[in-house]
């Protein structure tokens, strides 16, 4: 169930991180507070990693990722400029394969392989201690030269910190730590970590916006309590009872979540420009609409054993 609230949330960060402007402090707080969503499809996935995983595991993971990435980056080039001929220099084919190019969403894809892989291959040559280390110091360097870059006066990075293994690597070690340790709340509990986790997330980027060191809340993917914030929507879902069970369309729906995922930004653009996305009305209805027709595009998709590749 949770992949699919963390599904709308992406959705929703989307839908109101650029173009808001009547309600920017509503805009502000709605992703700031959807902001758990990536981190727990990171914390997901080393969760559900065996603690046997090799190299090889790794290394399969990458490669199952590579082919849908690499098609839905092509695809929204084509769609959002209609030609593929910027990619003929190394240096736009290094930005697709880093950041997905216009696909901004895609980033996700290889900072999951590379983050994936880079923790296999550590844990198995040198343990958690060692993997803990690797994960402070990555998440330190994105933080550092992420929303409290000016804090320390360093310079502007060559590309976002949340790609690569800097941001996604400490979360797929929470899923992995998260699954040995079988730690598990009451789900009273967990939901009010998530309450207060949640409100410090918010504190801190008020905080950092109040100090000058970022210019609006909406935009910053990673803050201190984002490993919190993650960790505790992860715990919640891990809270619910497995009598509970999603009627069968919904969890046939979040088999589809990668698909959902990879297709939403294709109709939120397709949206703003009919409905007009400069209003927090526009872009609410816009996020609805979209997970609408990501939800009848991925169905439709899952039907095709030709493109049921690219969505799963």
């Amino acid at each position: 169930m949770m992949r699919l609230v963390s599904f709308v949330a992406v959705v929703l960060i989307h839908a109101v991180s650029k173009t808001v402007t009547d309600h920017p402090q509503v805009a502000d707080a709605i992703a700031i507070l959807s902001r758990f969503a990536v981190p727990y499809f990171f914390i997901a996935f080393g969760f559900l990693l065996s603690p046997r995983s090799s190299t090889q595991t790794g290394v399969r993971l990458l490669g199952r990722l590579m082919p849908p990435f690499i098609f839905w980056a092509l695809a929204y080039v084509l769609y959002f400029r209609g030609t593929l001929a910027g990619l003929a220099s190394p240096a736009m084919i290094a930005r697709l394969l880093l950041t997905g190019l216009d696909g901004q969403h895609l980033w996700f894809l290889p900072a999951l392989g590379v983050a994936g892989l880079l923790f296999v291959m550590l844990r198995h040559a040198l343990g958690w201690r060692a993997v803990l280390v690797v994960a402070i110091v990555f998440y330190a360097f994105a933080l550092a030269f992420g929303p409290y870059r000016l804090l320390f006066d360093l310079p502007r990075p060559p590309f976002n910190t949340r790609n690569g293994p800097f941001f996604g690597f400490m979360f797929i070690l929470a899923g992995a730590w998260l699954r040995t340790h079988a730690v598990r709340l009451h789900w009273s509990v967990a939901l009010l970590l998530v309450a207060v986790t949640g409100a410090l997330q918010w504190l801190e980027v008020q905080a950092l916006v109040a100090s000058g060191l970022l210019e609006t809340g909406r935009y910053v993917d990673d803050t201190l309590m984002t490993i919190g914030f993650g960790v505790a929507v992860f715990l919640l879902a891990l809270s619910i009872p497995p009598t509970v069970r999603l009627p069968k369309l919904l969890a046939s729906l979040a088999e589809l979540s990668l698909g959902l995922y990879v297709v939403h930004l294709f109709f939120l653009d397709l949206c703003g420009r009919a409905f007009g996305m400069t209003s927090l009305a526009q872009c609410l209805v816009n996020a609805v609409l979209a997970v609408l027709a990501s939800v009848l595009c991925v169905l439709i998709l899952d039907r095709v054993p030709l493109t049921r590749r690219l969505i799963r």
